[in-house]
């Protein structure tokens, strides 16, 4: 058995939702002609309390830079639309048993 030093799964599975959207997102800006440079997402999540610990509420931030101003709308689009259309990890968590809401904002830095 290893020592704690690698990720939990639930970890990974935050991980993995991070990759999706994020990768969807660019994707999505790119074709919106939005002047991305970088994009980070960051996750964290709340768990029920007894087990399965499952998730009951995970927060997804996107933070976008780039070097002209950015259109807000598209921003807000892209983001909703990689976050509740197009990511399979986010649509696999949200319609299991019971769902998890999955809340998202963004960051023009």
């Amino acid at each position: 058995m290893g020592v704690g030093d690698g990720m939990s799964p639930a970890n990974l599975l935050l991980a993995a939702l991070c990759a999706c959207t994020g990768i969807t997102a660019v994707s999505l800006l790119k074709k919106m002609k939005q002047p991305l440079k970088g994009l980070t997402v960051t996750a964290e999540g709340d768990r029920q309390p007894d087990w399965p610990r499952a998730f009951t509420e995970i927060r997804l931030v996107y933070e976008i830079s780039g070097e002209s101003p950015f259109d807000e709308a598209l921003i807000r689009k892209a983001t909703r639309l990689a976050t509740k259309r197009y990511c399979a990890v986010g649509g696999t968590i949200e319609l299991g048993q019971g769902g998890c809401e999955i809340r998202f904002s963004h960051r023009i830095i």
